[in-house]
């Protein structure tokens, strides 16, 4: 069967992303899930809370059962690929001005916006919002 996601116009569309994040399987004996997009490694695991609630992994679990997740970004190294580095969703140019994956904001009263979304208890939609910038970026680093 041919996985949809493999289209382009599908990897931009939040249900289809949903979808795939909701296929995900962890490791047995283990609480994350990893989704590999181009140079990029997404580790998603449950939230403290909801990890305080298990009392081991459960391997009928998924993604989409969860409302936080706590999420982290690596990136390959180009001259390496073995080799990967953290990428700080509010420190990182690519990542930091991005609006739709922000979910923990404070407005100041002049006006100004400070992040700080770091990938801790991240909303599931904008978990699907960041995979989407993802394939996005990993679709222009492919001209590059």
């Amino acid at each position: 069967m041919e996985d949809i996601f493999n289209k382009e116009e599908n990897q931009k569309n939040i249900y289809v992303i949903k979808h795939k994040l909701a296929e995900l399987k962890h490791w047995p004996n283990n609480y994350d899930w990893e989704w590999k997009i181009g140079d990029f490694r997404v580790v998603i695991g449950p939230c403290n809370d909801d990890l305080r609630a298990m009392q081991k992994p459960d391997p009928n679990d998924s993604v989409v059962k969860h409302e936080k997740l706590d999420v982290t970004v690596y990136e390959s190294s180009k001259l390496n690929p073995q080799l990967s580095s953290y990428v700080d969703l509010r420190d990182d140019s690519r990542f930091k001005n991005y609006q739709p994956i922000q979910y923990n904001v404070i407005e100041t009263p002049t006006g100004g916006r400070i992040n700080l979304s770091n990938g801790k208890d991240m909303p599931l939609i904008k978990l699907c919002e960041l995979i989407r910038y993802l394939h996005r970026l990993s679709n222009l680093t492919a001209f590059l």
